[in-house]
């Protein structure tokens, strides 16, 4: 080991010491400027978008739209609802459910009923005074990261070809092998993340437009359900369990009906079911992407992602396994 090596050894330890708090982001801007690869090779081709710095700058805008835009417009919204909150809506939601669970078999709703006393009613509502102050600080970090991973976004698109032709060099690699494994995975990174994505979206639509016919805001529904489907399992019923509640709480009880059984045919079984793989076939056809996407597998990647890295989870999850499965493929090849 010469003293070169031994030099940036050394020097590589202590900017890993000064980068450490920042890996996270690090890794996630350079994730999904590998997402945007694609992305950037069809706005050079087709929309004859030259130069670095062009490409960069609309790819940090629409990624900062992506993730900005939404947050900032459900905060706005989601503030002005709190500032006009009339209590009496809790009160009114558990006097209906009393009466509804007299409907119920009885060991469930003596379940139901010691849950919704009022005691166990106080009891929650101290334990969700710490838990409002710990989303509030969470929701500050959340604002920070999203600024540090688009800052670093920007310059990993900026100087992605030179890193790309820099790791040629170093990497004991051959070029072209280098260049299948990048857009390889890129290709892969691509097609999940935009499917997850358009999904989301779609399934955010579905619900905006319900709960718009009884009278709630579109935009913000469909920005809380897009979130909230990336959740696997429960991420549906958080949204529209609640409102059906507060529905049937103001005395519209078809209205709460229906969004409970819209919310579960047409945006649980035939969007996520049957759409979802529909709308994976159209990305691919996109990207001209020639990779097959197991759904099982971004399932418990996300979930993973969730229960490892927090909100990020849900792009590190799919992201790693994708790439992972990506190396394995290429491996194959070679």
């Amino acid at each position: 080991m010469n003293f070169l090596t031994i030099l940036t050894l050394i020097v590589g330890y202590f900017v890993y010491l000064t980068y450490r708090p920042y890996l996270l982001d690090i890794a996630i801007a350079s994730l999904m400027a590998i997402a945007f690869g694609k992305i950037n090779y069809i706005l050079s081709r087709d929309f004859k978008v030259k130069g670095e710095l062009k490409l960069a700058i609309i790819d940090t805008l629409l990624l900062s739209l992506l993730i900005f835009g939404p947050f900032l417009y459900s905060i706005i919204e989601l503030g002005k609802f709190f500032t006009n909150f009339d209590p009496k809506i809790i009160s009114n939601i558990l006097v209906e459910l009393q009466k509804l669970v007299k409907h119920l078999p009885n060991f469930i709703a003596i379940k139901i009923e010691s849950f919704i006393s009022p005691e166990h009613i106080n009891k929650l509502y101290q334990h969700l005074l710490p838990i409002v102050g710990t989303i509030t600080q969470k929701s500050a970090i959340f604002v920070k990261d999203a600024f540090l991973i688009v800052v670093f976004f920007f310059f990993a698109i900026l100087y992605g070809k030179k890193i790309l032709i820099f790791l040629k060099k170093i990497i004991p690699m051959d070029e072209k092998q280098l260049e299948t494994l990048f857009f390889n995975t890129s290709e892969v990174m691509s097609v999940v993340f935009y499917s997850i994505i358009l999904t989301a979206l779609l399934e955010g639509i579905l619900f905006g437009f319900i709960v718009n016919i009884f009278g709630l805001n579109f935009f913000l529904f469909t920005i809380l359900y897009a979130f909230s489907s990336l959740i696997p399992i429960i991420g549906g019923i958080i949204m529209w369990g609640p409102v059906s509640l507060y529905l049937y709480s103001q005395g519209n009880v078809e209205g709460a009906i229906i969004v409970a059984v819209y919310s579960i045919i047409v945006i649980s079984i035939i969007a996520d079911t049957f759409i979802k793989p529909l709308i994976i076939v159209a990305v691919k056809k996109f990207f001209e992407a020639e990779v097959e996407i197991n759904s099982l597998i971004i399932f418990f990647a996300i979930v993973a992602g969730l229960s490892s890295f927090g909100i990020w989870g849900i792009i590190l999850g799919p992201a790693i396994t994708t790439m992972f499965a990506s190396l394995l493929k290429f491996y194959e090849k070679v």
